[in-house]
């Protein structure tokens, strides 16, 4: 079982404390500003409801260089008011979301009340951390493309100790220390778990879970080139369109679904043509890229004989005397026109 109560620590709460050096990103992520020296993040403290809460977790996802060193500072008190000096009171929340103060002080201070310091890490355990308030600050140094993002913190401890005696559960012990590498593995599986059904939403699920998902159904959506509105409804349909396949249902569906209403298809006109020939009237600009996906998807469908021809359909036809209405050909729009009376009108001019 994994930690009771996970913290993500998201856009808005970031905004709330005091950063410096760094660029917030839409998801979550504080980016390095390299045009700055210093980079800095002091958070609002997390509330863990109760004194002497017990913190198991944090992790993130940290980009860094190898020119470059990263600072994560971790303190949980009962209190926001600490006494520091000689016996002045400090809201440490105050303090450290103060932009006037310097932020190599505010580090200063943390190290002297005891923060744990973590180098280069992005993921360790906080068992021999208690308090309800629990402070994280971040701090780089060196110049290069850098991130951090995605923070979380896990809550009340590791509740795979609670499987063994009490004389066995003592926090930051030998024995704790030594199950908590299996801890963390057991707790990141069973997160995954949890997650499961957020792989298995095909409105949520990434495209190439989407291009896995087609190649089950015998559907090959490889190569990247096909929107991801197309690759979701071909999942989402994938049986029906198997049921379908080798009939001129699936054919007209396949065009629905990347052309919109922008198609009709036609049985037995090409030039030529034979009962399985097909030609494919596309109302709009037929690009390559649009070909190419209409003629991979359609040759995985279509029945084994059929040729199928697509053309591109134009706004107006214009035809001369000698010319017959036929495929692919439109009569203009009927225009009105008023002539005053000193106008001419005769055979020999054309009004457009």
């Amino acid at each position: 079982m994994a930690n009771d109560i996970w913290y993500s620590i998201r856009n808005n709460r970031i905004k709330q404390g005091c950063i410096g050096g760094f660029t917030l990103e839409n998801d979550n992520t504080l980016v390095v500003d390299e045009s700055q020296r210093d980079h800095f993040a002091f958070l609002k403290p997390i509330d863990g409801v109760v004194d002497f809460s017990e913190w198991g977790r944090l992790s993130c996802d940290l980009l860094l260089p190898e020119e470059m060193v990263c600072y994560i500072y971790v303190i949980a008190f009962n209190t926001l008011d600490i006494v520091v000096g000689e016996g002045q009171s400090l809201d440490l929340d105050e303090y450290l979301c103060d932009e006037t103060v310097n932020a190599m002080d505010k580090i200063s201070l943390l190290t002297n009340l005891g923060a744990k310091r973590l180098v280069n890490t992005d993921d360790f355990l906080l068992y021999d951390i208690t308090g309800r308030f629990l402070f994280v600050a971040v701090e780089m140094l060196g110049t290069g493309k850098a991130s951090i993002g995605k923070i979380r913190v896990g809550a009340r401890g590791d509740n795979f100790m609670g499987a063994f005696p009490e004389i066995y559960r003592q926090r930051g012990g030998f024995f704790h220390r030594y199950m908590s590498i299996f801890s963390s593995i057991y707790n990141d599986i069973s997160d995954q778990n949890e997650k499961l059904y957020e792989m298995l939403d095909l409105d949520k699920c990434s495209a190439e879970l989407l291009e896995m998902y087609g190649s089950w159904f015998g559907i090959d959506l490889k190569g990247g080139f096909l929107p991801e509105d197309v690759l979701r409804t071909i999942v989402k349909e994938a049986y029906q369109l198997n049921r379908m396949k080798g009939t001129k249902w699936v054919i007209e569906r396949i065009l629905q679904i990347v052309l919109g209403n922008d198609a009709i298809l036609l049985e037995n006109r090409l030039q030529e043509g034979g009962v399985f020939d097909v030609t494919i009237l596309i109302n709009r600009k037929l690009t390559e890229e649009l070909r190419h996906q209409l003629t991979f998807l359609l040759d995985q469908f279509k029945p084994i004989r059929t040729r199928i021809r697509l053309l591109q359909m134009e706004k107006e036809a214009v035809m001369d005397g000698n010319s017959y209405l036929d495929l692919n050909a439109t009569i203009p729009t009927e225009k009105h026109v008023v002539l005053d009376e000193e106008a001419l009108y005769d055979g020999a001019i054309t009004l457009k």
